[in-house]
């Protein structure tokens, strides 16, 4: 794995699945109540990979985690209530806004928005922005984008990734 800091947060290279996992892990270590985290990349970059890896590491049952791509909308319960989102398959932005996805922001939990790229304008202004890009069968190259309020964190994350 090659880590390195960026002005706005992080670049990442994943070797494997194991790796993805790892980042998962260390970005539940660093997420906190309220933070919402956009997902961004093409079918099979890892998205939902990731999401799997912070809900575990969040406390959330692994046999709970399943993509919402067709439910749109996943609640699970951990240390933090983790709110798992897909706009793969909304018509429009609007529909995700229809949602009443704004109300999640403000619930203390942890948001991750797949397709996050799609609704892009409906998202808070303090939202991460995490974009992997598939490199090979199990690797992967990842953008993490943090608001300026939460750039700290990039060297935390930095820490528990080394």
């Amino acid at each position: 794995m090659r880590v390195a800091r960026t002005l706005d947060g992080l670049s990442v290279d994943l070797a494997s699945e194991e790796d993805t996992a790892r980042l998962g892990c260390a970005l539940a270590d660093v997420v906190e109540p309220g933070v919402v985290i956009g997902l961004v990349g093409p079918l099979g970059a890892g998205k939902t990979r990731l999401v799997r890896a912070i809900a575990e590491t969040l406390g959330v049952d692994p046999e709970a985690i399943s993509s919402p791509t067709f439910v749109l909308i996943q609640e699970y319960d951990g240390r933090l209530p983790v709110y798992h989102f897909d706009a793969y398959r909304l018509p429009a932005p609007g529909a995700f806004e229809d949602l009443g996805v704004a109300d999640y922001w403000k619930s203390g939990g942890v948001s991750l928005v797949e397709w996050a790229d799609r609704v892009s304008a409906l998202l808070p202004d303090d939202c991460w922005t995490i974009t992997l890009r598939p490199t090979g069968p199990t690797a992967r190259s990842v953008r993490i984008d943090l608001p300026a309020a939460h750039r700290h964190l990039a060297d935390r994350l930095a820490e528990r990734l080394a």
